[in-house]
C-alpha cells in the first residue's frame, strides 16, 4: 500500500491540527444556537465542555497501547472519524443526552488525534522535532482564528453559526481516507531504563498549574462571547469576532514566546508570561462594562497564554530528563482543567453575572501565580537551568 512523503504527513497533520483548532474555538461563539437546538439554559450547556474534555483524557491513555497493537494509520483514522462524527453530531443534537454523548466522542477523536499526530512528526522528523511539533500547534492556532470569524459570518450571512462546525466536521470526513496513507513508522528499540525517580510532588505542582491555566484558556475561548454580550451589550456576532482576537493573540504569543526563547531561558519566559497573565485578568476584572477596555484585556490574556503550556513542557522535560511517565502524568492532570473550570465559569456568568465571573478568573489566575512560586520553591535550581520551548 502507498505512503505518504513526510512531506506530505506534515502537511496532512498540520490541516487536521488547523480542522481541530477552527471547530474548538466555534464552539463558544455557538453555545447559544446548541442551547436553542437542545432546548436547555445555556448554562448547563457548558457541561459539553466536560464530555469533551473527559474524552480527550481518555482517549490519551490507551492511545500508545492501540497503535502498538493496530499500527498508526489505523489509529489516526479512527481518531478522524471520532472527532468529525461528534462535532457534526453536537451541531445537529436535538437532545442533552445525545449532545454530551457527541462532545464525548468528538473528545475521545480529539484526543486520538493529539496524541497520535504529536506521536508520527516526531518520529519522522527526529532531529528537527521540537520546530515541527511548533508548526503544527501554530497551525492550530491560526484555525482558532477562523473558527469565530466564520461563525460571525455565517449568522449574518445565511443565518446560522453552526456552518463552522459543518466546515470542521466536513474537513475531517475529507482528510479520513488521506490518514490511512501515512507512512508506518518504527520505535526505536534502545530505551533509557536507570533513570532516577522523577520528583513527583514538583511534577504534580506543574500539573495543577496547567489544570488551572487551561481551564482560563478554554473558559475565556468558550464564554467570551456570552461574557461581552452581557457586560457591554456587544452583538454575539461582534463578540465572536473579538474572541477570534483574543485567539489571535494567543497565537501571536506562541510565535513571541518562540523568538524570546532563542534568548531566555524557559523560566524567565515563563515567569513573564504568567506575570502578563495576571495583568490582563486584573485588567478585565476592572473593566466590565467597557467595551474596548475588555477586549484589550483579553488581547493581553491571549498574548499571555502562547508560551505558558509549551515552557511548562521544556521545564518538565529538563527536570526529569524527558521521562515519558512523567510528561504523561502532567498531561493527564492538565487536561482536566478543561472539564472543570469552564463549567464553573458558566455556571458563574449565568447565575451571578459578568462581575463574579472576571473576578473568578482574576482569582484563578492568582492561583497560577501561587503555583508557579511553589514551582520555584520546590526546585529552584533544577527549574532554573531547564532550556526553553
Amino acid at each position: 500500500m502507498p505512503s505518504l512523503s513526510p512531506r506530505a504527513t506534515l502537511i496532512l497533520v498540520c490541516t487536521l491540527y488547523l480542522a481541530s483548532g477552527l471547530t474548538l474555538a466555534s464552539i463558544g461563539p455557538n453555545l447559544a444556537a446548541l442551547a436553542t437546538h437542545s432546548g436547555q439554559d445555556i448554562s448547563v450547556i457548558g457541561s459539553l465542555f466536560t464530555a469533551f474534555s473527559l474524552g480527550t483524557v481518555l482517549a490519551q491513555l490507551p492511545a500508545p497501547w492501540l497503535t502498538a497493537r493496530y499500527g498508526q494509520r489505523a489509529v489516526l483514522t479512527l481518531g478522524i472519524v471520532m472527532m468529525g462524527t461528534g462535532v457534526l453530531g453536537e451541531s445537529l443534537s436535538r437532545s442533552l443526552a445525545l449532545l454530551l454523548s457527541m462532545g464525548l466522542l468528538a473528545g475521545l477523536g480529539f484526543g486520538t488525534i493529539l496524541a497520535s499526530g504529536n506521536l508520527l512528526v516526531a518520529q519522522l522528523f527526529t532531529h528537527r522535532s521540537t520546530s515541527v511539533l511548533n508548526l503544527i500547534n501554530l497551525f492550530f492556532g491560526v484555525g482558532s482564528i477562523i473558527g469565530p470569524l466564520i461563525t460571525s459570518w455565517a449568522k449574518v450571512s445565511i443565518g446560522s453559526s453552526l456552518a463552522a462546525l459543518w466546515l470542521g466536521a466536513g474537513m475531517f470526513f475529507l482528510l479520513a481516507p488521506v490518514a490511512t496513507l501515512v507512512p508506518v513508522t518504527t520505535r526505536s528499540s534502545s530505551s533509557v531504563t536507570d533513570r532516577a525517580t522523577p520528583p513527583w510532588g514538583l511534577i504534580m505542582l506543574f500539573g495543577l498549574l496547567l489544570l488551572v491555566y487551561s481551564g482560563i484558556e478554554i473558559a475565556i475561548g468558550g464564554w467570551s462571547t456570552i461574557y461581552l454580550n452581557a457586560s457591554t451589550g456587544m452583538a454575539l456576532e461582534q463578540a465572536a469576532i473579538a474572541v477570534s482576537g483574543f485567539w489571535l493573540a494567543l497565537t501571536i504569543g506562541r510565535g513571541i514566546g518562540s523568538i524570546l526563547g532563542l534568548r531566555l531561558e524557559a523560566i524567565t519566559l515563563l515567569r513573564l508570561a504568567i506575570g502578563l497573565l495576571l495583568a490582563g485578568t486584573i485588567l478585565l476584572a476592572t473593566s466590565v462594562g467597557d467595551v474596548w477596555r475588555s477586549v484589550v484585556a483579553l488581547l493581553i490574556i491571549g498574548v499571555a497564554s502562547g508560551p505558558i503550556f509549551p515552557s511548562s513542557l521544556a521545564l518538565i522535560a529538563r527536570i526529569t530528563q524527558g521521562q515519558s511517565s512523567a510528561i504523561a502524568l502532567t498531561l493527564a492532570v492538565a487536561n482536566m482543567g478543561g472539564a472543570l473550570i469552564p463549567p464553573l465559569i458558566g455556571m458563574i456568568l449565568r447565575t451571578s453575572g459578568p462581575n463574579v465571573m472576571a473576578t473568578t478568573l482574576l482569582l484563578l489566575s492568582c492561583t497560577v501565580v501561587l503555583l508557579f512560586g511553589l514551582v520555584q520553591f520546590s526546585r529552584p535550581a533544577e527549574a532554573q537551568r531547564a532550556p526553553s520551548a
